[in-house]
């Protein structure tokens, strides 16, 4: 009888189940008495209503105009989905980005189990997360980075997979061209990491591996996509809104202005908003 409650804590099923339900508490509790408290969060659920609504799944519309080509369309046909279920709501918005929360702890999880063999060590990995910060706010939020992070991390864990059965590089492209559809070029960096640690963990033999190569080119076809059609549709018009505005610019212009101290505005923005409550 002693060892047996040891022996249940440490237990892979039991702590999955642990680490499933304290999320899903955390992440989607008191979400129906919230609404959305910010304006990226209202911006982007308005977009999601309107997806199904517009000419074009590709193209997301905002307050009716065709005019924001900022994001593409994944995050909003899965929120868009989700309106179809629960209607229209703040909790509907949030929903997915809280699912994708709970799937990222539990492949947290897995990856730490495959990767180092210990139950105690991946629970802590999966654990942490669920912490107040960033990734706990992002959950509770109708916001775009967690749906991203959860297609990066599936990614690398179908890489890691691959190692030992081909198979997974085929998923380990589309969870990158997954990302892409979510937050355009940033989803590339699942593909970016893949081709440096391919090298590294078996030199040009590994990147050269057709399943490898299979993976890559269906992440660029799928992630691609998006591109390809609204520049079919719109031009120049679709090139100059969405890869030349302040949003795609790796260094913002404030770091070259004398207004250098912007940049302790973010720590004013999480003392503000990161609290568990």
């Amino acid at each position: 009888m002693k060892n047996s409650l040891p022996g249940m804590l440490s237990s892979k099923i039991f702590q999955i189940l642990f680490l499933v339900y304290s999320s899903l508490l955390i992440f989607l509790g008191r979400q129906l008495d919230r609404g959305i408290t910010n304006f990226d969060g209202a911006y982007y659920a308005i977009k999601a209503r309107e997806i199904f609504s517009s000419d074009s799944l590709w193209v997301a519309t905002w307050m009716g105009t065709t005019r924001f080509f900022d994001n593409p369309p994944l995050p909003f046909w899965l929120t868009g989905l989700v309106y179809k279920v629960f209607g229209v709501s703040g909790y509907a918005a949030v929903f997915s980005s809280a699912i994708f929360g709970v799937l990222i702890v539990y492949l947290t999880y897995s990856l730490c189990n495959y990767l180092y063999k210990d139950n105690w060590t991946s629970f802590l990995a999966a654990f942490v997360l669920l912490f107040p910060g960033l990734f706990l706010d992002s959950s509770r939020r109708a916001m775009l980075d967690i749906t991203l992070a959860f297609f990066v991390t599936a990614s690398m864990y179908c890489l890691i997979k691959g190692l030992e059965n081909r198979k997974f590089y085929l998923l380990y492209g589309l969870m990158a061209g997954c990302a892409v559809l979510t937050k355009s070029v940033l989803g590339f960096f699942p593909i970016v990491i893949g081709v440096v640690f391919m090298f590294w963990y078996g030199g040009l033999k590994n990147i050269i591996d057709f399943r490898f190569l299979a993976g890559v080119a269906l992440s660029i076809i799928v992630g691609c996509s998006w591109y390809l059609v609204n520049w079919l549709m719109f031009g120049d018009l679709f090139i100059d809104r969405h890869f030349k505005t302040s949003h795609m610019q790796l260094i913002p212009n404030k770091i070259f202005s004398n207004d250098t101290l912007y940049i302790f505005g973010y720590l004013k923005d999480m003392l503000r908003n990161y609290w568990p409550w």
